[in-house]
């Protein structure tokens, strides 16, 4: 039916298609994101009036495009424009034209006026014209451009030969009205198709985007064409396996983003909904749908697209959805939101013929120019033609650089290559990456290698001693040791652990307080040829004993009643002394009997020499240190680290930081965590000086910042460690921070800089040496990465199959080089499962289970976890070590653990547990094997743990915690499982504040601070609150001591006389 005028014409109802373009156009508003502009350029001796009464002839047999869409009582009806469309021609320069043709797509349509497609002639002195057509999706389509120039080049030719043009007849009655009967005959089959099928859009990855993208927005462009012999060998491909153009690159660009790491890739693909009576008409004959292809890793492309013989593969997609392609998905399916894209990533695909001839003239077709603007994260055009396949990537500049997207699309440039190369190559192996990226990741960025001197930790240690013998090298409280005095007091408690059995190889336990005493332990250990396990005197008897037994250790080597929990654990022990008169931390004196009845052997060698008493020097290989973390499997594992790692570590962080003699280190970390290695042995190795703060005044910010006032420049801590220190006053502008061990946020990150000196945010898993990588952090800070790798390390963002990713796609962080452990200590399964062969390089690589990213100036960034595993002040928690314990409780068939925030964004553990109601014994039953860190802060009973359709726990549908609700009941979390109580005066008061910090509604005046989730930094804040609306300034091991409101109650009203 022609659209002429809306007098003699009634209106036609808007088809489907149609409906939803005008829908989104008006939610958007009016852009350019529905326009489709392309252009001829003539070459030759162009009629133009014979060209523009071509033109107008055009419309005159295609009425839709004099037509507009209007609104009647909420219903769009196709209607004649207000002014029928008119070709403009116009004579311009050749460096305008480009400008004018912007400015032409870039203006949008007037949807209630019309017409909706626009045609200017741009005519050059120099015999080339350029005919721009720009027209409305409403009216327009893909395939309408072949349709459009093929009848525009009849048409021509008519104009200029007389001879009437030969063009089918078209029939333009009822069109809209037969596609709409169509639908409603397919809705039923349609909505069961999508009922199993659709799933709101994911988020997509890509390089340098990973999140949530927007609908609409200004886009830009970047384009390649693939080479001759690439199109060929596809040609030949899509003939082999009787698969369509359309399909081998829709098959490819799945494999693109499966290979960025997108799980399940969705494409919104374009597919054409033409029947043989619409075969030659202009209109929006398309109907968006998505196509999401299950694919596997190891399949080869040709078994991908084609395989038929299992129901899987594209092929098998495709051909149900070309069953329901003329139904739009919003009407087969609830939930699809107008405007929004179905897909992140967007598809067109146009086959075309070579441009139609207009009566001599040369004609040269842009089939697909570029609207500037992008739906969703990228919008991608195919045009296959004779002598081209060319591909335009639309993208959001907002979200994505443009170096991005010309990876992107080099990336799809070598993997078209490589399947068209190699069809039967195994999906994860097929080659993406060109020389030039692979240089940067492996080799630009990976250029650390140190020539570091194949020495110990006590031989470093005796050669600085032997360079500054008299310089004092560490302070505890009121005692000191000169170099001269530690080698003097290592080497006699070297010989003494020689008497004792220990040789190379011999684990030795060390349990006791940070001390003077202690470092002399340590260092002793390595000296005798020894390594050494700190065991942390906080955590429960079980579990030390599990720890002890596990690891195999031959000796223990306590403080004072150090060993008195671990009797009867089948070690022996050997007691380290208090500091004796002569050295006033060293060596004790010769002959002087021992708790369990030995005697010390006599030293007859000075630091860092070898004498009779058979001290020769650990080799590199050798074992240091063993650290224990939680496991997943439910108990814990030791982790070994050699002297090689240890050392190359030392002198790395020595260079990377520019450390001097004289640097003061204050050593407040617990040994049982790695960092304290570097607190400790990092100035003794460059004439520096450790201060070390005792156990009490660890747990004390304000005695931390006295400390590190005391001469210190360069201090340690977790971040959450760093806002305890915040919090207690630290202020110091000569200080250099490190800040590791957990995500360091930016806003944190400002406020250290602010009150130190120099910000280093470091990482590294204790499987790779304390610290792997490093990033100087300055403002203004937007982004906290975690750096580049330190010296003689090289890091790596791979795949599950350790492929290489590309720059901006985030994957796993893996390890390489000097600092890898040596395995997991008696878990040779486990050793295998983490630690796995370098394939870029000689030895191992340690598979973090961090996912990071790689930006384009060579830095990490940290995204989270690729599993469960729990960061919490520094700790690395597995939640299956948790919920083992808790399933060996009578009362407990299934547990969950998680960490949740709680309302003031401070993480926490909760567990789950599939019960009626949370034993009263849960808390004490954890409390005897789990460190204090490791144990929930809530508990919540469910009748069922959700699951996902495959039978796993789904962890995501697990409810949020009220974890200021008081009680244990049915669905009770703890913490705060006291009764109502009544308090006043200062117990009143007490009660308020550590509701507050807590955040629980209520707390017993009996109830333990550690139990409801407390931990140092909520003992800093607490005391500081007690210090500024009480007056009382309370020494913080009382909340250790008796963390109870009673008994801090107690003590308040005795220092203030307040009650």
């Amino acid at each position: 039916m022609s659209v002429t005028s809306e007098i003699d014409s009634p209106p036609v109802p808007a088809s489907l298609a149609q409906q939803g373009i005008w829908f989104n156009e008006r939610l958007g508003g009016v852009g350019t994101v529905y326009t489709m502009p392309f252009s001829v350029t003539f070459d030759g001796p162009l009629d133009v009036p014979a060209l523009t009464a071509a033109c107008r002839a055009l419309i005159d047999r295609h009425p839709i495009l004099a037509s507009t869409v209007r609104e009647r009582q909420g219903v769009p009806y196709v209607v004649p424009a207000a002014t029928p469309p008119v070709p403009v021609v116009a004579d311009v320069t050749a460096a305008r034209r480009d400008d004018l043709m912007r400015a032409e797509i870039l203006r949008p349509f007037d949807l209630a006026a019309g017409p909706l497609v626009r045609m200017t002639l741009y005519v050059e002195a120099a015999g080339r014209a350029t005919l721009l057509v720009v027209a409305h999706h409403l009216v327009f389509d893909g395939e309408s451009t072949s349709v459009f120039l093929r009848d525009l080049a009849e048409l021509y030719l008519a104009e200029v030969t007389g001879v009437p043009a030969d063009l089918p007849a078209l029939d333009h009655d009822g069109l809209a009205g037969r596609a709409a009967a169509r639908v409603e005959a397919g809705l039923s089959f349609a909505r069961e198709f999508w009922s199993s099928r659709w799933r709101p859009p994911a988020e997509v990855i890509l390089p340098g985007v990973a999140g949530a993208v927007p609908a609409v927005d200004e886009g830009a462009a970047v384009e390649f064409a693939l080479p001759q012999e690439s199109r060929e060998a596809l040609a030949r491909l899509s003939e082999e396996i009787g698969a369509g153009r359309f399909e081998i690159v829709l098959a490819s660009l799945h494999v693109l983003l499966h290979r960025y790491g997108n799980a399940e890739p969705t494409v919104a693909a374009d597919l054409g909904t033409r029947s043989p009576e619409t075969r030659d008409h202009l209109g929006a004959f398309v109907n968006e749908l998505p196509v999401t292809a299950g694919l596997r890793p190891e399949w080869g492309f040709r078994r991908f697209v084609a395989d038929q013989r299992f129901g899987y593969g594209l092929r098998s997609d495709l051909r149900g959805l070309f069953r329901v392609r003329e139904v739009p998905l919003s009407r087969a399916v609830s939930g699809v939101k107008p405007g929004v894209a179905l897909a992140p990533i967007s598809l067109g695909y146009r086959r075309r013929e070579a441009a139609p001839a207009f009566h001599g003239v040369d004609a040269h077709v842009e089939w697909a120019l570029f609207n500037h603007t992008v739906r969703g994260a990228m919008r991608v055009h195919i045009v296959d033609g004779p002598d081209r396949f060319g591909v335009i990537l639309q993208y959001n500049p907002r979200i994505m650089a443009r170096e991005d997207a010309e990876r992107v699309a080099a990336h799809w440039r070598a993997l078209l290559a490589a399947v068209a190369a190699d069809p039967d190559m195994p999906l994860a192996e097929l080659p993406m990456l060109d020389a030039e990226e692979t240089g940067r990741l492996l080799s630009r960025w990976n250029d650390t290698a140190a020539g570091h001197p194949p020495l110990t930790l006590p031989e470093l240690v005796a050669a600085q001693a032997g360079r500054t013998p008299d310089a004092t090298a560490a302070v505890c409280g009121a005692e000191t040791m000169t170099y001269a005095e530690l080698g003097a007091a290592v080497d006699g408690l070297a010989r003494r652990l020689r008497g004792a059995g220990v040789g190379r190889g011999t684990l030795v336990a060390v349990r006791a307080e940070r001390s003077l005493t202690t470092l002399v332990g340590l260092l002793a250990v390595a000296r005798a040829g020894g390594a050494y396990l700190p065991l942390d005197p906080d955590h429960p008897t079980e579990r030390l004993r599990l720890v002890l037994e596990d690891s195999g250790a031959a000796l223990l080597l306590a403080g004072p009643g150090g060993h008195d929990r671990l009797a009867g654990s089948g070690v022996a022990v050997l007691t380290l002394d208090a500091p004796g008169p002569r050295s006033r931390a060293g060596a004790p004196s010769a002959g002087e009997p021992r708790e369990d009845g030995s005697v010390p052997e006599r030293s007859g060698e000075g630091a860092g020499g070898q004498g009779e008493g058979g001290l020769a020097w650990p080799e590199p290989g050798d074992l240091a240190y063993v650290i224990y973390t939680s496991g997943s499997t439910g108990r814990p594992k030791g982790v070994e680290i050699p002297h090689r790692a240890l050392t190359n570590l030392l002198l790395a962080m020595r260079d990377r930081l520019g450390s001097r003699p004289g640097d003061g280190w204050l050593a407040h970390t617990a040994l049982s965590f790695d960092i304290s290695a570097l607190e400790l042995y990092l100035p003794l190795v460059t004439g520096g000086r450790v201060v070390i703060a005792p156990d009490a005044a660890a747990r004390d910010g304000r005695e931390l910042v006295r400390l590190a006032a005391e001469g210190v420049s360069h201090v340690q801590a977790t971040p959450s460690g760093w806002r305890m220190l915040l919090d207690a006053g630290f202020d110091l502008r000569r200080v250099t921070a490190l800040a590791g061990g957990e995500a360091l946020p930016a806003p944190l990150a400002r406020e250290i800089l602010s009150r130190t000196g120099r910000l280093i945010n470091v990482y590294g898993p204790t499987e790779t040496t304390i610290w792997s990588m490093s990033a100087e952090i300055a403002e203004p800070v937007t982004t906290v990465p975690i750096g580049v790798p330190l010296a003689n390390t090289r890091v790596h963002v791979l795949d599950e199959r350790l492929g290489l990713l590309p720059l901006g796609v985030p994957g796993e962080l893996c390890i390489a080089g000097d600092g890898v452990a040596d395995g997991y200590r008696n878990r040779p399964e486990l050793t295998a499962e983490r630690f796995a062969a370098d394939p870029f390089g000689p030895g191992r690589l340690y598979r973090t289970g961090d996912r990071v990213v790689r930006r384009a100036d060579g830095q990490i960034e940290f995204i989270g976890r690729l599993d469960d595993q729990i960061k919490l002040r520094g700790h690395r928690i597995e939640p299956g070590e948790i919920e083992s314990r808790l399933l060996e409780h009578p009362g407990i068939p299934r547990a969950a653990v998680v960490a949740r925030e709680d309302d003031k964004g401070e993480r926490r553990i909760v567990a789950y547990l599939e019960c009626g109601q949370v034993p009263g014994d849960v808390r004490e039953h954890c409390a005897q094997t789990l460190p204090s860190y490791m144990v929930p802060a809530g508990f919540v009973a469910l009748p069922r743990l959700p699951l996902t359709p495959n039978g796993k726990l789904d962890r995501s549908a697990l409810p949020a915690p009220d974890l200021r609700e008081s009680g244990a009941g049915p669905h009770g979390t703890a913490p705060g499982v006291a009764g109502p109580h009544s308090y006043t005066g200062v117990a009143a008061e007490l009660h308020e504040i550590w509701c507050d910090v807590l955040g629980v509604e209520a707390v017993g005046p009996q109830e333990d601070l550690f139990e409801l989730g407390g931990h140092s930094l909520t003992i800093t804040q607490i005391a500081s609150r007690v210090r500024l609306r009480l007056g009382a300034d309370l020494p913080l091991h009382i909340y250790y001591d008796e963390p109870t409101i009673s008994a801090v109650t107690a003590a308040v009203e005795r220092l203030t006389g307040k009650n």
